[in-house]
């Protein structure tokens, strides 16, 4: 399974906020045994996100999305999203209750525009968000899939786990395992060259990091599902 992350918010772009859903996603992915081949952030723009969303579905088997499910004009990743697959934005009465209560329940007044977020692409898989007042859903066309997750690095976390990452799992039946090796003394060009035999292979992989007076090995092995790694990333490491 091949995945993108794609970011939505100019306050990313702006740089006003760091982008920790993608970090955590990216983290996440390679636990799951999901290749992530790329990042791309998008301001809120409807035409600018819908460009986006096209380049990273043609490219990948899933494309995650962060961000623009708030009930302000601006956010507006679910409607792009039920545009490009041609879906209808339907009120998803059990979303739409979720809103109230929980509105009801912090004492806010429910303006017209919350509504909003009790709207879904039809057909959709809704993700309800047991942290904020927007859920959000995996939407399906074909062997293609996009997840629409909110940008709040809280909710978008509880949801990834109790709701993505399953569906994820169940698809992708592997796993990713890796393993770090810390290098002090010797420089990155010349730890590659003691190595060079061993950065070809597929399974296990190994790639350098330098960083401040040292140079970590990380190698990493992708097993099937509940398979222990560490027959494949052993030999490497000795």
């Amino acid at each position: 399974m091949i995945a993108e992350i794609l970011s939505i918010g100019t306050e990313l772009l702006m740089g006003q906020i760091a982008n920790t859903d993608a970090q955590y996603i990216s983290r996440r992915l390679a636990e799951l045994g999901v290749n992530l081949y790329r990042h791309t952030t998008v301001g809120d723009n409807p035409a600018r996100v819908k460009e986006a969303l096209g380049e990273a579905i043609a490219r990948a088997d899933i494309v995650i999305t962060t961000g623009g499910l708030g009930p302000t004009e601006d956010d507006l990743t679910k409607e792009m999203v039920a545009e490009f697959f041609g879906l209808p934005m339907e009120m998803h009465a059990p979303s739409l209750e979720a809103l109230t209560e929980r509105m009801n329940r912090l004492g806010r007044e429910i303006t017209p525009n919350n509504y909003k977020q009790a709207m879904m692409p039809r057909g959709a898989i809704v993700m309800p968000n047991l942290r904020g007042t927007a859920p959000g859903a995996i939407v399906e066309s074909g062997q293609k899939a996009v997840a629409i997750l909110p940008g709040p690095p809280h909710e978008m976390q509880d949801m990834f786990e109790r709701q993505l990452a399953p569906w994820l799992r169940k698809r992708s039946g592997e796993h990713i395992e890796s393993r770090f090796l810390r290098i002090f003394g010797v420089g990155e060009s010349k730890t590659e060259m003691l190595l060079l035999d061993l950065f070809h292979g597929d399974n296990p992989t190994l790639a350098l990091y330098c960083g401040a007076g040292e140079v970590t090995a990380r190698i990493s092995a992708r097993v099937p599902l509940g398979e222990d790694a560490s027959a494949l990333i052993d030999p490497m490491e000795a």
